[in-house]
């Protein structure tokens, strides 16, 4: 009966296995289906298909679960898909994904503008945002030394050519430092551009009318994952409001017999920016904002009267004049005079160190100011004298509106044809005056500096309008006016790509859903926005691919896709990528012998977390069986020293022969009769490279981190290599000026740290010192026999007259070196047996 049942239950086994594989045989078709219509529609120009394939062939991970057979699709033309560990690499599949977005791109493909203007603004400054951008000015006057001049030219010019001098501003000749183009700013700004008048059209034509900036996510998983509570957490990362506050909130500012006027407010406040993970939703914003406008808020009402101006949150019909003119009404008390005197009340006051006074709503001043200027009929009459004291009184209440409103009627804005004109600084009836072509000098300048004021507040119409001047300069008959300036047009317009629709939709989503547990959904969202250049998607991406969420790739590439993204928000100033790009180079996490896992495991995992842990020895309390692979580890890297410090010493003995005439030097023309010295580290310096390389790289972004944010972590770092000798060089003085650093940054936090540093330190430097006494005492020594052990082994090498081979190899044989390297021997011959036991 029981043999019955385990056939049964084996059968079914089997049965499960052929079923899964089956079903895995069938997806694996049909995403190879998927892919090759995802191709076809590239090929004939799908913007969207063209943007996806670009990010799978730069990025090297596919838009699904990792299959090998899916990877190897594209083998019979363009090679296998590879996972690239840098944003520059990829050769052939990095060429073909940036021919694919330039053609997305030219299509209107916002995401695909981005990412080029990323690469292109990366190549311009080399790699380093805070180096000057590379115009192409700048490289159509450079000149290098010894090129040589037109013969055609006279001697004159010949002199005056040979006085230019070297530019030292050029692009990097590091290929890490171009993403695969040689980009100016001129380059970055072309794309950017054309994604900053996209995004544009979006907001003016969307819900928001231009006038609210995009709710963006500015959350960073890795500062959150290292804090902890929320109290310790910056204010980016503070979590998103609860849904039982939002519902307490709204019930009471539903409240039909005593509307909570705060409750209200704050509700609407919430949907108008997006705030705290919030739904940005200008139509209930509006809601509340007329719930608390009638309650006699000023500030509510101000808001309310804006929305209903531009039509933000109704529909096209449901725009309504009237209700914007009461609502502005209701902030501005005794209408400009009553304002006006509110205002220097209230400056009065303020001189004498009192603040009592209370001065009308400015969005609502604001409001006034456009009514004036647009009209509305049988209530606002248009007078446009009026409308620039409103917004005169607007601005210096701080509206950022009214910057922007007075800049642009200084630009031509607005300019009436009934009623009185502003006419560029002088108020005259319309019918005797004429009017100008275009803004003057003065008025450009002006004009400019509102601008500014208004960006510097947050205004992205305002920002939009400042880069299109910058891009294309002004010049008013003859005079330049607003000098053209490609790199402050790249910054403005850089800025508005970032903060656009497209990005902040992604980045909104790809929270939600790690918050949710949907962590690939997450994963795949930030991977997108990471290839457009934000900073946030690429350090959340990087710690998702980090703590394990790989879509089932292996350990390698995963740990390659992770490296990649610290990488590039290293390169953009951002400190924990700096730290983390050093951690992996430091822990080892690249190198190619990992490569044997398919899939994390258990102890991985823990690899990588306790890695970065304050107590990293913990982890040996909490999971004992880890210590053994670790004691295996580190005893093996201990023979290796060991037999590595035999080997320096068989090197000097090789080199003092060699000084002597008995080997010859591998360049040497060498033969039988007259040996070659050869070094016995050379045998481990393929394996010892790697590492020093490694710990090289670690050192680079420490100190990176270290010099650009005083990275209290960083300094540590450094301290600890100098006093190891890890990559840098042994320097105890050096090691603790780096740790006195350490402690005296951010406030202090790594001070007991620090103090247990030093007082290890102080120990290992006596253990040094002592031990180069020792070893000066011993080599002192053996200096003093080595005249007489020369002499002998000349003897030998030349007559072999003084002692007979016999007594010669037994000497050798019962040396203290001879039988320490048998007993290594031995110890390392019983590793290698049990290793091989293990594989079988």
């Amino acid at each position: 009966m029981r043999a019955t049942e385990d056939s049964s239950t084996h059968g079914q086994q089997h049965n499960n296995q052929v079923n899964a594989t089956a079903t895995n045989l069938k997806r694996t078709e049909h995403e190879m289906v998927a892919l090759h219509h995802l191709e076809m529609a590239a090929e004939l120009g799908n913007s969207g298909a063209q943007n996806i394939l670009a990010n799978i062939l730069a990025s090297g991970i596919l838009p699904f679960e990792d299959d090998p057979e899916l990877r190897l699709r594209h083998s019979d033309e363009h090679g296998s898909l590879e996972v690239q560990a840098d944003f520059a690499e990829g050769g052939q599949q990095l060429a073909r994904a940036i021919i694919l977005w330039h053609m997305s791109a030219m299509d209107g493909n916002i995401e695909a503008a981005m990412t080029l203007g990323y690469r292109h603004f990366v190549s311009a400054t080399s790699g380093n945002e805070a180096t000057q951008l590379i115009t192409e000015g700048m490289l159509q006057h450079y000149q290098p030394s010894g090129i040589s001049v037109d013969d055609n030219t006279n001697r004159k010019n010949v002199k005056r050519k040979k006085k230019i001098k070297d530019k030292v501003i050029m692009h990097s000749p590091l290929a890490t430092a171009h993403y695969g183009v040689l980009g100016t700013c001129e380059t970055s700004l072309a794309y950017y551009e054309a994604a900053a008048n996209a995004i544009m059209d979006e907001l003016e034509g969307g819900p928001l009318r231009g006038k609210v900036s995009p709710a963006r996510d500015h959350h960073k998983l890795a500062e959150i994952h290292q804090r902890g509570t929320s109290s310790n957490l910056a204010h980016h990362n503070k979590p998103d409001e609860l849904g039982e506050a939002m519902q307490y909130y709204i019930m009471r500012a539903n409240n039909l017999q005593n509307p909570d006027t705060g409750a209200a407010y704050k509700l609407a406040t919430m949907y108008h920016h997006g705030l705290k993970g919030v739904k940005q939703d200008m139509k209930e914003a509006l809601k509340y904002y007329e719930i608390s406008g009638n309650m006699n808020s000023w500030e509510a009402a101000g808001q309310a009267g804006k929305f209903y101006f531009w039509g933000m949150g109704v529909e096209g019909e449901e725009r309504d004049f009237k209700k914007a003119t009461d609502f502005f009404r209701r902030g501005t008390p005794g209408g400009i005079i009553g304002c006006k005197r509110r205002f220097n009340n209230k400056l009065a006051i303020k001189e004498n160190g009192e603040n009592t006074a209370s001065n009308c709503d400015h969005p609502s001043v604001n409001g006034m100011g456009l009514l004036h200027l647009y009209g509305v009929p049988m209530l606002v009459a248009t007078n446009v004298t009026m409308a620039i004291e409103y917004f005169e009184l607007a601005k210096n209440l701080g509206n950022m509106d009214a910057y922007f409103n007075l800049a642009m009627m200084k630009l031509g804005w607005m300019n009436p044809f009934y009623g009185f004109s502003f006419d560029y600084g002088k108020r005259v009836n319309m019918q005797g005056a004429m009017e100008k072509d275009a803004p003057s000098k003065a008025e450009y300048i002006e004009a400019v500096e509102l601008l500014k004021r208004a960006d510097q507040m947050g205004h992205i119409q305002a920002k939009h309008r400042l880069a299109m001047i910058y891009s294309r300069g002004v010049t008013v008959n003859g005079v330049n006016v607003v000098p053209k300036s490609c790199q402050k047009a790249l910054k403005l317009n850089r800025e508005i790509a970032m903060g656009g629709t497209t990005i902040s939709k992604r980045m909104r989503a790809a929270y939600k859903q790690y918050m949710a547990g949907e962590y690939e959904s997450s994963l795949r969202n930030y991977i997108a926005a990471a290839e457009t250049g934000s900073v946030e998607a690429q350090v959340n991406a990087a710690f998702l691919f980090e703590q394990g969420f790989c879509l089932g790739m292996n350990r390698l590439n995963c740990m390659k896709a992770s490296v990649r993204m610290w990488r590039a928000a290293a390169r953009q100033g951002d400190e924990e990528a700096c730290l983390r790009v050093g951690d992996f180079y430091y822990y080892g996490r690249l190198r190619e012998d990992i490569a044997d896992d398919h899939m994390f495991n258990g102890v991985t995992q823990r690899n990588i977390d306790y890695s970065m842990a304050p107590l990293p020895w913990v982890r040996y309390i909490l999971y004992p069986e880890d210590l053994l692979p670790t004691v295996k580890k580190y005893g093996i890297k201990t023979i290796r020293w060991m037999l590595s410090k035999i080997g320096e010493r068989t090197n000097i003995i090789l080199e003092r022969l060699g000084e002597e005439g008995y080997c010859s030097s591998p360049s040497d023309n060498a033969n039988e009769s007259q040996p070659t010295c050869a070094h016995a580290s050379d045998l481990s310096a393929g394996l010892e490279k790697e590492q020093r390389d490694h710990f090289g790289i670690a050192a680079y972004y420490y100190r990176k981190a270290a010099d650009d944010h005083e990275s209290a972590r960083a300094n540590f770092n450094l301290g600890f290599m100098h006093e190891w000798g890890l990559g840098l060089t042994q320097d105890f003085p050096l090691a603790k000026r780096f740790y006195d650093i350490a402690a005296s940054t951010k406030g202090g936090e790594g001070e007991l740290a620090v103090q247990i540093a030093l007082a290890c330190m102080n120990f290992h430097e006596l253990l040094v010192k002592a031990a180069v006494s020792i070893e000066k005492w011993y080599i002192e020594r053996r200096s003093r026999e080595s005249t007489q052990d020369t002499e002998i082994h000349r003897s030998i090498m030349i007559d072999g007259s003084l002692t007979t081979t016999k007594d010669i190899i037994v000497h050798h044989i019962f040396a203290g070196d001879t039988a320490l390297i048998l007993i290594l021997a031995l110890m390392l011959t019983r590793l290698i047996q049990n290793r091989l036991e293990r594989r079988r």
